[in-house]
């Protein structure tokens, strides 16, 4: 297996503008979206757009990289819905979000609070 270099997820850090800029000067096999979060609906394409607006270029940075868009949520049957839309939006994937250790986030039964009920 050749080894992958991805461009990790990180909250208010690596925005679509960061995303674009490191993946233009580095040589990255993947990158990751800022998480969206799901709570108990399918989420609008709109918000998909937003936080990943390289689904408006088949999931691709401008440099090619794919991009793969992270969920986060609590609700594993809101989670399947916003993936099946997530990839025919154009995503290379999903990130599941199961590794958060923010209080915030677990407290709301997401993140890695997730894997209880596994």
């Amino acid at each position: 297996m050749i080894p992958q270099v991805i461009l990790a997820p990180m909250q208010g850090v690596l925005d679509p503008f960061v995303r674009q800029l490191l993946t233009a000067v580095n040589d990255y096999d993947l990158c990751i979206s800022e998480f969206v979060r799901v709570v108990d609906q399918k989420l609008p394409r709109k918000t998909f757009y937003r936080l990943c607006p390289e689904l408006h270029n088949q999931g691709l940075t401008a440099s090619g990289t794919p991009v793969r868009v992270q969920l986060l949520g609590q609700y594993p049957e809101w989670l399947a819905e916003n993936a099946m839309l997530a990839i025919e939006l154009g995503s290379h994937g999903v990130d599941l979000n199961c590794g958060c250790p923010s209080k915030t986030v677990n407290g709301s039964q997401g993140g890695a609070a997730l894997l209880k009920n596994a």
